[in-house]
């Protein structure tokens, strides 16, 4: 198990913290904290830290590296 940060600076509402989580748990993580402007996700090993970018993005947000 790892736990990855990243920075979401299109997320500062509520909805949109939201909508940033439900993406990410359709990957079957589990364990999502949305912060304004920031996500920590607790995932496999095995989950590629790209494929959590791709949910993110698919919520209409922007993911700073």
């Amino acid at each position: 198990m790892k736990t990855v940060l990243f920075e979401i600076p299109t997320m500062t509402r509520l909805h949109k913290q939201q909508e940033v989580s439900e993406s990410i748990k359709k990957l079957g993580i589990t364990h999502v904290i949305t912060e304004r402007g920031r996500a920590e996700v607790s995932c496999p090993d095995t989950l590629l830290k790209v494929e959590i970018i791709r949910a993110i993005e698919d919520a209409g947000h922007v993911v700073r590296y």
